[in-house]
């Protein structure tokens, strides 16, 4: 049975109670304090003539009281006379009135408490018409059940159902609503698609002929909201304008005309709009400054603006500035100020507004006993409240793998589960073995991804990405694993030359392969394969021992060899070069005084090493005298080696030259030194 166009007012008449039926409308409010619902918790004030407010009565209530046996909600819907609730989990739970199987658990009785929808899951959002009932899957499809009088359960027939079937045709929706007797659905590609109830044009398609099947509303592309009246429709756009269609005795069209409209025709004096709610003959939109705006049916101060006239273009709502979100009933409206208050306005006759009255409201009033709520459904003259349970979340994480020093992307994947939808601009914090090593804000995908540069440590670790959880999602958390692989070094040694018994400082550096340098590695050094000490590599990634040539076995090359032992970052190298010893130094110190003529007289010198002047025994020094060999003699243990030199007679007087020459062997190069010997009579 169809509505007059004579506006109902009594809700005891099932069939000809006003109603809208609004799809979901979430008013985001902060824990505040008065009636504050705990999380999942569902409220419910005014007409309560099914039950459909839970609280085990037919009691109507002026001020919200708690529905028995619910929890984890996360979205509300109310209809003529019955309410829908939809769980973080996808399951959908329904109350009240079922006369036309409009509860979905197959049966057609009512119920004072919330029993389970049958046959849908993975529910993402709902609505409710006055004895019909929508729901959203996260597959994109819509499924629906109760009164189909019109076709507004779009599956090709008028038959009521009392379980959900699937509305034909239809994929790719975004947003649901219903009216009365007709149903919207918002498509991903933008376009609106309508079925059910007709007479006035409410499904937009240019006729009067209802629909048992979805038809797209003509010439409305790039929409981005839809709302359903009781027999008129509205959609935004993304450029902020809204478009109205169907009946427009009262101007809810708010084209300036009283002209029923069955195709959309833009709504006049009002641009920038973001949320769009319907009521019985009324719309209200939020715009993006903050400002509420309303048109069409006065009724019961229905559009807020102290006035009960119609309003045939939209009128602002006094009062309210900041606003994030609106919601209404019938003939009643709420709208979400900063700080989390709600406010309200309109029919109050059943106490739906929830301020202990019954008193109608021409203008916003503040309701605080529905503070800290962050969902609000209306029906017809009723509303429902609650403080939707966070949302179970899931976190993916991918093993990953990298070379140690370098840098490694760590991701992880967030989605909520009601629908595995990605969910983007939340904060993903990375561990490495229980170690934060930083966080990432999740994109379009849900990835969150960490540059790190893997420090050294095992080859194998644990990475776990959490999410912290908030307000509307759980936490949850992932691990996966993290191959750290060790990095190939290498060795460089730096080729040094150095005489006998002189200081040397030998060098080697410690690399990657890419050239970078190595700090803080403890190398061996060793010479001819003995080792000679150990070093730690500076930033620069050098070790330097300094090294006194020993005799040895003399000049020639000698082997250095530099080691790196490797540790859990990096892997053991080693490299050799090469210690070119060249012959060291003698110093030779001649003896020689003067001699008479006639006579014997020694020749002598000390012979030492350079730079340690040790003694240097067994070093065979040959002297001679203007030139002329005068004998030979090893160095003693003492470093000193002598000869005699005869005077012959008649040698000159005077200045002669003695020579103390060491013709060089493998390790030390030849030294000649002269000296004065001076000849007296």
């Amino acid at each position: 049975m169809k509505l007059s166009a004579t506006p109902p007012v009594s809700p005891d008449r099932p069939r000809m109670a006003i109603g809208l039926l609004v799809a979901v409308f979430c008013l985001y409010l902060g824990t505040l304090s008065a009636r504050s619902a705990a999380d999942g918790e569902v409220l419910g004030c005014g007409w309560n003539g099914r039950g459909q407010l839970g609280d085990g009565t037919y009691n109507d209530r002026r001020t919200p009281v708690p529905m028995t046996g619910m929890a984890d909600v996360v979205a509300v819907a109310g209809g003529g006379g019955h309410n829908v609730l939809l769980k973080n989990n996808g399951s959908v739970w329904a109350i009240g009135g079922n006369w036309m199987g409009q509860l979905g658990d197959g049966t057609a009785d009512d119920s004072i408490s919330p029993i389970q929808v049958t046959g849908v899951s993975g529910v993402t959002a709902i609505a409710c018409g006055y004895v019909h009932t929508l729901a959203l899957k996260s597959d994109g499809t819509v499924w629906a059940w109760g009164d189909n009088d019109s076709g507004q359960l779009g599956d090709g027939t008028l038959t009521e159902r009392w379980a959900p079937v699937q509305v034909v045709g239809l994929t790719g929706v975004t947003a649901i609503s219903c009216g009365f007797g007709h149903s919207l659905a918002l498509k991903s590609d933008g376009t609106v698609w309508a079925w059910g109830s007709n007479s006035n044009g409410a499904l937009g398609d240019g006729t009067t002929t209802d629909r048992t099947l979805p038809v797209q509303v003509l010439g409305l592309v790039g929409a981005s909201k839809v709302a359903a009246g009781w027999y008129h429709s509205v959609a935004l756009k993304q450029d902020g304008t809204a478009w109205a269609w169907g009946q427009n005795t009262y101007g809810q069209c708010g084209d300036g005309t009283t002209t029923r409209r069955t195709s959309p025709v833009h709504v006049s004096g009002m641009a920038g709009a973001t949320s769009i709610v319907c009521g019985y003959a009324h719309s209200v939109a939020l715009v993006a400054d903050g400002t509420v705006w309303a048109w069409g049916w006065g009724d019961k101060s229905a559009l807020g603006n102290g006035s009960t006239a119609n309003c045939l273009t939209p009128v602002q709502v006094p009062g309210l500035t900041g606003v994030t979100a609106v919601a209404g009933g019938a003939q009643h409206g709420f709208a979400l100020l900063p700080g989390g208050s709600i406010w309200a306005w309109g029919n109050n006759g059943w106490g739906q507004l929830g301020d202990g009255t019954v008193t109608e409201r021409p203008t916003p009033v503040p309701i605080p006993a529905l503070t800290g709520v962050r969902t609000i459904g209306c029906g017809a003259n009723h509303t429902l409240a609650a403080m939707p349970a966070p949302v179970n979340t899931s976190v993916y994480a991918p093993d990953r793998a990298g070379i140690i020093t370098t840098t490694v992307a760590l991701k992880g994947y967030l989605k909520r589960l009601t629908d595995n939808a990605w969910l983007e601009g939340r904060s993903l914090d990375f561990l490495v073995d229980g170690v934060s090593v930083g966080s990432a804000t999740t994109d379009a995908n849900g990835q969150g991804a960490l540059n790190w540069v893997i420090d050294e440590g095992p080859a194998s670790r644990t990475i776990k990405v959490q999410f912290a959880g908030e307000v509307d999602y759980k936490p949850s958390s992932a691990t996966a694993g993290l191959a750290a692989q060790t990095v190939a070094t290498k060795v460089y040694v730096v080729d040094r030359t150095a005489k006998v018994k002189s200081y040397v400082v030998l060098k080697a550096y410690l690399y990657l392969l890419n050239n970078t340098p190595v700090g803080g590695k403890l190398m061996t050094v060793k010479l001819d394969g003995s080792a000679l000490g150990t070093d730690t590599t500076r930033p620069a990634g050098y070790v330097q021992l300094g090294y006194t040539v020993p005799e040895g076995a003399g000049s020639g090359t000698r082997v250095i060899r530099s080691e790196w032992a490797g540790d859990g970052g990096f892997t053991a190298s080693a490299n050799t070069g090469k210690l070119t010893v060249t012959k060291g130094d003698l110093y030779v110190w001649p003896y020689v005084r003067s001699g008479k003529r006639g006579t014997s007289h020694p020749l002598q010198a000390y012979v030492r090493s350079l730079p340690d002047y040790l003694i240097q025994p067994g070093k065979e020094i040959t002297f001679s005298v203007n030139g002329t060999p005068i004998g030979a003699a090893a160095t003693a243990a003492t470093g000193w080696a002598s000869t005699a030199w005869a005077i012959p007679a008649g040698e000159p007087t005077g200045a002669h030259t003695a020579t103390a020459e060491f013709a060089g062997d493998a390790w030390y190069q030849a030294v000649t030194v002269n000296t004065a010997f001076n000849v007296v009579p």
